[in-house]
């Protein structure tokens, strides 16, 4: 699989709301780190530490899972970015973040890193009051 088909496929799985589905795709060691100073930023390493760690902590923050829609990837070899926008029903009213930049490094058919950046007062406003 190619590093571009393995993040449209993250993507993918992102803007359907299938967020398990992308966190399972990342490998035993692999880390997701969330930029800024919110409560759910950080890393989280491996599949089991983003499901059991960081979905809890979302799920108790949105009414619904937000919608991210991805507008372009940029792929050099195994890194790649994926640019886009997202928004959906918060805990303190509607989450929108008009950009985000996803960067990925992939191995194989897996995410071993990713960076999401994104406004993160926006984050903590509408998800953390």
């Amino acid at each position: 699989m190619s590093t571009r088909s393995v993040i449209e496929d993250y993507m993918n799985k992102m803007f359907t709301g299938d967020f398990l589905g992308a966190f399972q795709m990342y490998t035993p060691d692999g880390a997701y780190t969330i930029i800024g100073d919110t409560p759910v930023s950080g890393t989280y390493v491996g599949p089991d530490h983003i499901t059991n760690s960081l979905v809890p902590l979302l799920e108790k923050r949105f009414i619904a899972p937000p919608v991210v829609n991805c507008s372009e990837v940029i792929v050099e070899r195994d890194r790649g970015v994926a640019l886009g926008f997202g928004e959906g029903p918060a805990k303190f009213g509607q989450y929108k973040q008009r950009h985000y930049a996803f960067v990925f490094r992939v191995v194989g058919d897996k995410v071993a890193e990713m960076v999401e950046f994104m406004d993160p007062t926006q984050l903590s406003i509408n998800c953390f009051g």
